[in-house]
């Protein structure tokens, strides 16, 4: 490995069921790997969609299904892992249903075995809210930014929200109002400075937002960074190491995203400049990755030089532009690149 860049040492197709599977998360608990993602007909608000847990006993390699969370009345999508008090929480972002109603809502769903789950539907601090990855700070308490429009239903918003027990959240602050900002990343530094990583989608500004706090995180400075990014995942290796992994144009500097692939980047926290790195095996509809550090007694079980784990999706090599009843039918399959990361 070579100054701090994380290295890629195979990808492997994980989930493939003939369906759209979509927007992954991953994580290490009692001794497995899990992986959660979205599974419908197609990307689009549609009321096919079901949440799948899969679980691997074997630090990544293969996975089996495990559970299935589903919502009447409700699109889910984008779910992100943490865990409180040994049970596994899952944050899921939902749609009601018909997508015109533009109405929305987070769930929180909570399994003490992975296979049977249990949906808390009517968290008020969360309605109107769509939650991103919830992040551990280093005094305990679990935080996430969480996006929604304005009272005005302009520009939109991304607050900070906090909980200590998986399903009471409040507000802490808010982290961006401008430029129509959305899927928000956190990442903490052990001394507890945190950075939120904000996409944003007005047309003429669409690079990310870099944001900076200190606790009790009540103010923000903020820099622009440099590239194109969708989906964003945001990883603290090192003291100077930061990797980024999203949805980005397939060749650097590209105007616009079109084509894309899963890209990594190395983030400089100090300007906001995201250097370019390797794009995974990836193309069409794809990225909104995980990231998990294996625990050490699995790193030593294994003979092919990794560490961690990435999960991410991707629709290349499928064609997508099939239409059955009259409804777009995509395809897109789960994938699992095996990195070697420094720290």
């Amino acid at each position: 490995m070579s100054c701090g860049i994380p290295q890629i040492v195979g990808i492997s197709k994980v989930y493939d069921p003939g369906w759209h599977c979509a927007f992954t998360d991953i994580i290490a608990w009692r001794g497995r790997v899990w992986l959660v993602f979205r599974e419908a007909v197609n990307h689009s608000v549609h009321p096919s969609s079901n949440i799948v847990v899969v679980a691997s006993a074997d630090h990544g390699r293969t996975f089996l299904e495990a559970g299935r969370i589903s919502a009447r009345g409700l699109d889910v999508r984008d779910p992100h892992f943490f865990v409180v008090d040994d049970v596994l929480h899952i944050t899921i972002p939902c749609w009601r249903l018909p997508q015109e109603r533009n109405e929305h809502v987070t769930i929180i769903a909570r399994s003490d075995n992975g296979r049977e789950w249990e949906t808390v539907p009517d968290v008020k601090a969360l309605e109107g809210l769509t939650v991103w990855r919830p992040r551990l700070s280093p005094d305990g308490t679990w935080y996430a930014a969480a996006y929604g429009r304005n009272a005005d239903k302009s520009e939109g918003a991304v607050h900070l929200m906090k909980t200590t027990d998986g399903v009471d959240w409040g507000r802490v602050s808010t982290i961006e109002t401008k430029l129509r900002p959305n899927e928000t990343e956190l990442c903490f530094d052990p001394d507890g400075t945190l950075r939120a990583l904000v996409r944003r989608e007005k047309q003429d500004r669409r690079y990310p937002l870099l944001a900076k706090a200190v606790p009790p995180y009540a103010e923000w400075s903020k820099l622009e960074c440099d590239a194109f990014l969708q989906g964003p995942l945001l990883e603290r290796l090192t003291d100077h190491t930061y990797v980024v992994v999203g949805r980005s144009p397939r060749e650097p500097g590209q105007a616009e995203f079109h084509p894309c692939v899963t890209r990594m980047f190395m983030l400089d926290v100090e300007t906001g400049h995201l250097e370019p790195g390797d794009a995974l095996e990836s193309g069409g509809d794809t990225s909104y990755a995980g990231f998990v550090r294996l625990p050490e007694g699995a790193r030593s079980a294994m003979n092919g030089g990794h560490n961690a784990l990435l999960s991410y999706y991707s629709g290349h090599g499928y064609d997508n532009g099939s239409y059955r009843g009259g409804e777009q039918v995509q395809r897109c399959a789960v994938y699992v690149a095996r990195m070697a990361v420094p720290g």
